[in-house]
């Protein structure tokens, strides 16, 4: 059996940019320079170092107020047909808002619901349309909204910012709000979850009319989070880290024999916490809420792989696929510190990134995050949901 010292004997050390000599015949000057660099390597070893993080406010800096804490926790995000940014923010008031890239600015258009959630609920449609809803949180009042608006009007990004003209569209069931939302841009069509029973629900762009078609899990227990694969069928999760997917041309939910990956004896605490589809290969990406482990879904072979847990985090709170294929996340407890993880589908390599930091502006820690999306120059779009929320932007290194 290796003994402890046999053990860190065999480890290969970083090597630091001077000669290590020991402490009691090493000079003054040499003991400030190793303690120096041994203290710069850790503070900057937690940190994102690949690529380059900025943040910007959710205002407009010097002529718009930026949505006041405790309503911009960003918790949907959406791209538009021109590559800007729609997003809902979550808290004691619901906001719309859209960021330019072209002129790097960020527009509070409104505030569309109280005490309300709006969690991976945005969706652009084919036509430029954006539908967004919410559910009630703890304290709201009333169930949750749906509305639509059109992203082309003329004077969303002057001085003076208009409000957009929404439309109020009627809740699939009356007395709940909406949990999550997908779109289906070659049948125009949105899919969604209602928040209390899990009953999933079509809506019909075009005419705006929506059918229930039935609750997803037996005993209401469900994810926040649907994708439409290239098959065209929609997949979600429910109880027990279960799938199901739902069929658009027979109107029809199956619930697969399958589960995602846990820790054993954890399943029964696991349920989906974010999906997210590769176009390119067809396979859906997620992860779990009980330990965080990464997963892929192959709908041809209806197999679920086990990718590996990128973190010591449980949850994984967001998914994207970048058109490299490669596959970014984002993981990290409620009330813990968020970590940014990638996954290399060619060489297999799964790896923590670190934790978020943006330096521009001004220097700033991200901690919860709760959505992410690909922007049209393939930057990444990460929503900080905490009580002061922001928009990070990640340019991740230029891969193979």
């Amino acid at each position: 059996m290796m003994s402890l010292e046999d053990d860190l004997g065999r480890r290969k050390w970083p090597e630091p940019p001077f000669e290590i000599r020991p402490p009691s015949t090493a000079k003054p000057d040499e003991k400030e320079a190793m303690l120096g660099w041994a203290m710069s390597e850790y503070d900057r070893s937690a940190y994102v170092r690949e690529g380059r993080i900025v943040m910007r406010h959710l205002g407009w800096k010097g002529v718009v107020k930026p949505i006041p804490p405790g309503e911009s926790a960003v918790t949907s995000l959406a791209v538009d047909p021109t590559g800007r940014i729609v997003g809902a923010t979550s808290g004691a008031r619901s906001h719309l808002f859209i960021y330019d890239p072209d002129v790097d600015r960020v527009v509070d258009l409104c505030n569309f619901d109280g005490g309300s959630v709006a969690k991976n609920s945005v969706v652009v449609c084919r036509d430029g349309t954006v539908l967004a809803a919410t559910r009630k949180q703890a304290g709201g009042r009333g169930p949750g909204k749906l509305v639509s608006f059109r992203t082309d009007y003329q004077e969303t990004l002057t001085w003076q910012p208009s409000r957009p003209v929404l439309e109020s569209l009627d809740l699939p069931k009356r007395d709940e709000g909406v949990a999550c939302l997908t779109y289906d841009e070659a049948r125009n069509t949105a899919y969604g979850i209602t928040s209390t029973t899990g009953t999933f629900f079509t809506m019909d762009v075009e005419t705006r009319s929506s059918k229930l078609i039935g609750p997803v899990d037996e005993l209401g227990e469900f994810s926040d989070c649907l994708v439409v694969g290239c098959d065209g069928l929609v997949y979600g999760g429910k109880r027990w880290g279960g799938l199901f997917e739902f069929d658009p041309t027979k109107g029809t939910i199956r619930q697969l024999d399958l589960a995602i990956p846990s820790m054993a004896g954890r399943q029964l605490y696991n349920k989906v916490d974010a999906l997210a589809l590769d176009r390119s290969s067809g396979k859906i990406y997620g992860g779990g809420t009980a330990d965080g482990v990464l997963f892929s879904f192959d709908p041809v072979t209806r197999q679920v792989i086990s990718l590996g847990k990128p973190t010591s985090q449980p949850r994984t709170r967001a998914i994207a696929v970048e058109r490299d294929r490669r596959v970014y996340g984002i993981s990290g407890r409620a009330g813990g510190v968020a970590h940014l993880f990638r996954y290399d589908p060619t060489s297999g390599d799964l790896r923590d990134l670190g934790i978020p930091l943006a330096h521009s502006d001004q220097e700033w820690h991200g901690y919860e995050f709760d959505c992410m999306t690909i922007g049209s120059s393939g930057e990444i779009y990460m929503g900080e949901s905490d009580r002061i929320g922001h928009l990070f932007i990640y340019y991740p290194a230029v891969g193979p």
